[in-house]
């Protein structure tokens, strides 16, 4: 008994240091500019850390199109504990997936009794290289919490399915399954994997005779886990919806989403298998061939056909391929949610199922063929060693944004996505000839995508390519005639080519489009101010500073509007004006600038003043 507690914490501490090890790079990284900003470091009410004010502000949070109050919850404690420390947030999640594998090889041994094949299922789990975007990414923090708790959850049914009248179990899995929902909503398929559990290994089908009335007990006890689901799958169906994250069926139509499922299934697997050029950003097929769906279709209606018809003697087979199958079926694309064809982060959960069967497959030859013991051990060990290569050279993939999308864009060059994301990465850096040359890349590989545009266009204008600017705003703007960004920033550029008549055209074009922008009016009056139309230009920034009235910059250009038509009181009180407020912001250069004005038009005044005391 000793010795099988020694070994069991050899085993676990094996799994738990050597996955905390292979992941310890991750400690180092920084943000990627890929959901990380909003998840953490640009997210006010996450960087506040824990509080009760935020923690139920994170059961009214719907961005980024989905409701997760857990995991908010788990980034907002690691802003109590790291702040923006992004190693720290690493950390944690590094934590978490390595807790899981040795949860998960706890669970397996439990359930299925056998030792080294649960072992071998969760070092597989732990160090395959398909799980890297799921730890390496602080955005999926949401995919090993929820994994955690699946895990508790399976646990705690399995305690209650050994002993129904320890109740208390049933009612601790409904709480693991609720808080596992609250991480992340892919955890909807769970009471179905506890009906692959009835069966195998737990065994609660085979106590009861075969009819189907004698099913009951065992069908209604998962009714309240199926109410959960239900209540998890339309808050999420409503929070994607109203978010515009669910792709319409004329961008992706039903028949090609169809066509793409069993190219998704077969992908998983091959990349299972054979984990190279693992990437986060595949982009949808663009062409989908019927023949080779309906091929690869078939391939997998076998594989379940052999499945079905070995239940018997290999049930792990059935229960694994069925777990891969079932688990799946939320981010298969059946609703599109985003522009990914599949994702290395969407095989986390359903990956257990396969390594069921590659553990329950290599037991199987063991014990059936002890002549090849020692070949067997070899290839097992080959494989891992493998994937622990493979998974060691991804995770450096993800030490900051711009290592992330070069590879991202070496793998997939004619992606406008990849490239745009890669831009951004250049661009937040402040490498501007490179972040260009990517959107310019972008455009030209999605001509119809308005946000790469924008993208382009305030890269061009913030390098100072004025012209070249005003040229892409203009190709934009006539296909996005109403898009106010497109017609400030192409006033702005004009504006500073010499072109004020040019200007004045797109900036009355954009306080049309929009009356409240106070941003839209304050251009407008500065282009009228150099026009000569000080009367207009008057008007247009008083309108500006009526819906924004806290702004310095607008006050000073009204001062000089002002002072232009003669008004030197009126111009002198805004300035003043200004001049407290740059004050209050410590901006010292507008200070100055506001200070030289102010005595100007004192200056200006003057003489008047002294005229009026003569007479």
């Amino acid at each position: 008994m000793e010795n099988e507690r020694q070994r069991n914490w050899l085993v676990g501490l094996v799994l738990f240091l050597g996955t905390l090890v292979l992941y310890w790079p991750a400690t180092v990284f920084s943000y990627v500019n890929f959901d990380d900003p909003w998840y953490v470091f640009t997210n006010p009410d996450v960087l506040k850390g824990l509080s009760w004010p935020g923690i139920l502000w994170t059961f009214t949070s719907v961005e980024p199109s989905n409701w997760h109050p857990l995991t908010l919850i788990s980034h907002m404690a690691d802003c109590s504990l790291y702040g923006v420390f992004s190693g720290g947030h690493h950390l944690t999640s590094v934590l978490w997936h390595s807790t899981n594998a040795v949860l998960l090889w706890r669970l397996l041994k439990r359930l299925t009794g056998l030792y080294w094949p649960s072992a071998l299922a969760a070092a597989l789990f732990a160090w395959h290289p398909l799980n890297v975007e799921s730890v390496a990414w602080i955005a999926e923090r949401k995919n090993v919490l929820s994994t955690f708790f699946f895990i508790l959850t399976v646990w705690a049914y399995a305690a209650y399915a050994e002993n129904r009248k320890s109740v208390k179990f049933y009612f601790l899995a409904l709480l693991f399954f609720a808080l596992g929902l609250a991480s992340k909503s892919m955890l909807v398929t769970l009471p179905c994997v506890l009906l692959l559990l009835d069966y195998w290994p737990l065994k609660r089908f085979s106590a009861v005779d075969s009819r189907i009335q004698s099913w009951w007990p065992i069908l209604l006890e998962k009714i309240p886990f199926f109410l959960l689901t239900l209540a998890d799958s339309v808050v999420t169906c409503v929070v994607q919806k109203s978010a515009g994250a669910v792709q319409s069926l004329t961008l992706v139509p039903l028949e090609y989403r169809l066509l793409n499922v069993p190219v998704a299934y077969a992908t998983y697997l091959a990349k299972t298998f054979w984990p190279v050029n693992l990437c986060v950003f595949y982009p949808f097929p663009e062409t989908l061939h019927v023949a080779a769906s309906i091929m690869t279709l078939g391939l997998l209606s076998f594989v379940t056909f052999l499945a079905w018809r070995w239940k018997t003697k290999f049930p792990w087979l059935l229960v694994g391929w069925f777990w891969f199958l079932g688990t799946l079926v939320p981010v298969i694309g059946l609703v599109q949610v985003g522009a990914q064809g599949w994702a290395d982060r969407y095989a986390y959960l359903p990956l257990m199922g396969i390594f069921m069967i590659m553990a329950g497959a290599i037991h199987q030859c063991w014990m059936s063929w002890p002549q090849f013991r020692a070949l067997l051990a070899v290839g097992v060990s080959a494989y891992l060693g493998f994937c622990l290569v493979q998974t060691g050279r991804q995770v450096m993939f993800w030490q900051d944004s711009i290592t992330l999308f070069s590879h991202v864009v070496r793998l997939n060059p004619e992606d406008a996505t990849s490239h745009n994301m890669l831009g951004r990465a250049f661009a937040s850096e402040g490498r501007q000839a490179e972040s260009i040359k990517q959107y310019v890349a972008a455009v030209r590989l999605r001509s119809e995508a308005e946000e790469m545009h924008q993208d382009l266009g305030r890269a061009l204008f913030g390098a100072g390519r004025y012209a070249e600017a005003e040229i892409a705003l203009a190709d934009a703007l006539a296909r996005w005639p109403d898009n106010l960004e497109f017609h400030n920033l192409r006033g702005v550029a004009l504006m500073l080519e010499g072109k004020p008549a040019a200007a004045q055209m797109e900036f009355s074009r954009a306080v049309t489009l929009k009356p409240d922008d106070a941003n839209a009016w304050f251009n407008l009056g500065k282009t009228l101010f150099t026009l000569g139309q000080n009367q207009a230009a008057i008007m247009n920034l008083t309108t500006a500073l009526r819906l924004q009235p806290d702004w310095p910059q607008a006050w000073q250009n009204l001062a000089r509007a002002e002072s232009a038509a003669g008004g030197q009181t009126n111009a002198l009180a805004s300035a003043t004006r200004a001049l407290k407020m740059a004050q209050t912001n410590q901006d010292t250069e507008l200070v100055d600038q506001l200070v030289s004005e102010i005595k100007a038009y004192q200056n200006a005044l003057s003489p008047q003043s002294s005229g009026a005391q003569k007479n």
